[in-house]
């Protein structure tokens, strides 16, 4: 054995273990301040799992037999010297400060262009669930955006009216360009909230995409998560459960 190697342990999201329990633990076995221990508890609600810290052989066993006891599943892997932050996103004087290391944001670029592709006239939109697995740009924003009037015929009008809004291909773009360049990067509240509209609009699409996971609706909720607890610190109530990503990944579409 080498004295020298680091270990990781990772604690895994489970039905049955509560929020509140699971963030006491993290806070106590690995004597965690409250934030830190919360903001953890919060990614493995949401990604599925989460690295909790990183020590020697023996005491990452130890910490991950704590875990064991308490009902939960911990595991424990040799430490990667490249692991990176997932995505984290605080407030500071200023505005939002957003890290998202290059590696995490390449993976989402599929779906930045994707969306923007689909707000493009004459698309035609591929990878759909069954049983349609292709569809024309119209329908395809009707799913994307529900009816907000009783009758259909109402709400495709104000869906052709504010087309523009809607479909804004310029802020997808905006965001990206962001995106992309934010291994640390500090947004202004109104940047940050672009962010936010734009992540929900990436879940509307994947919701009617065939290759969409859980854990694609899990990682879309903890990063706006972490941005909503960034802009508006007050709608985050300390203690209580975010709504749970499997929900909307097991949604159907309108």
């Amino acid at each position: 054995m080498n004295p020298g190697e680091r270990w990781s342990v990772v604690v895994h999201n489970d039905d049955h273990t509560p929020f509140a329990v699971a963030w006491h633990l993290i806070r106590t076995v690995c004597e965690l301040g409250t934030n830190t221990a919360r903001d953890l508890t919060t990614m493995i609600h949401h990604s599925g799992s989460a690295g909790i810290g990183s020590y020697d052989r023996e005491t990452a066993e130890s910490v991950a037999l704590r875990f064991m006891r308490a009902g939960m599943r911990a595991t424990v892997q040799r430490a990667d010297v490249d692991d990176e932050p997932y995505f984290t996103a605080r407030r500071v004087d200023g505005g939002v400060l957003v890290e998202v290391p290059e590696r995490f944001a390449r993976g989402w670029e599929p779906a930045f262009r994707t969306l923007e592709n689909v707000y493009r006239r004459n698309v035609i939109v591929y990878g759909l669930r069954f049983p349609r697995p292709f569809m024309t740009r119209r329908p395809f924003l009707r799913r994307m955006f529900p009816d907000i009037a009783a009758s259909r015929w109402r709400s495709a009008l104000v869906r052709r009216r504010h087309r523009k809004m809607l479909a804004d291909r310029a802020l997808v773009d905006r965001v990206w360009e962001q995106w992309i360049n934010a291994e640390s990067l500090v947004l202004t509240t109104a940047e940050a909230e672009e962010w936010i509209v734009v992540i929900s609009q990436i879940r509307a699409l994947y919701r009617q995409l065939r290759k969409a996971t859980a854990l694609h609706f899990q990682t879309l909720a903890y990063i706006q998560h972490q941005l909503v607890a960034a802009v508006d610190p007050e709608v985050v109530v300390p203690g209580s459960e975010p709504v749970a990503a499997e929900e909307t990944a097991t949604g159907q579409p309108v």
